[in-house]
């Protein structure tokens, strides 16, 4: 067993964090904290070729306009006062991925119905991939922490899909439409 640990240690001594994502993890761990709601920053910490998994229900967005719309939904859902807050419990890196453990609460709102979750009702892990001071894999692990949220949390989840798959289509539309027009006074 100890020789498994120095190897382990000696690995990790060895993973040095470029300038680039130790940056990135101190921007992303202060949105986190004090700026959750601040959509066009997070964006900016994200690849555009990002991928993100929701789990429990494996729920997958990829790109930068859908991993746009998600996040602006998911943001949307919940508002984020006193004991309604993200508190960062653990995290840690390997200097190519980012861990952080913290537990989540918020006044969510989500398909008209408003549910009140204290700090702490839900338990979140995520792991960030980190390619050039940019996210480009996300897998996001949510655990309710009571047995309501623990039966909620996958209906949220796929409400969140739902509205982001509505977005997109409505978009489309938008495009071919704004397409057409110009097309047709050429």
């Amino acid at each position: 067993m100890r020789e498994m640990t120095e190897k382990a240690g000696g690995t990790m001594q060895e993973n040095v964090i470029s300038q680039a994502n130790e940056a990135l993890i101190q921007e992303y761990l202060d949105i986190v904290a004090n700026d959750s709601a601040n959509l066009d920053r997070t964006m900016g910490l994200m690849a555009d070729d990002c991928v993100w998994v929701m789990e429990p229900t494996g729920d997958m967005y990829s790109g930068r306009e859908e991993l746009r719309a998600f996040i602006e939904t998911a943001m949307s859902s919940r508002t984020h006062t006193g004991q309604y807050s993200i508190q960062i419990t653990n995290w840690f890196t390997n200097g190519e991925y980012l861990c952080i453990e913290y537990t989540h609460g918020a006044i969510l709102t989500v398909t008209g119905v408003r549910v009140k979750v204290r700090k702490g009702g839900g338990s979140i892990c995520i792991t960030l991939h980190m390619r050039d001071g940019k996210f480009d894999q996300v897998h996001e692990y949510m655990n309710g922490t009571t047995f309501l949220a623990y039966l909620l949390t996958p209906l949220m989840l796929k409400g969140y899909m739902r509205q982001v798959k509505k977005k997109m289509s409505k978009e489309k539309r938008a495009a071919k439409e704004g397409f057409r027009k110009s097309a047709s006074v050429q």
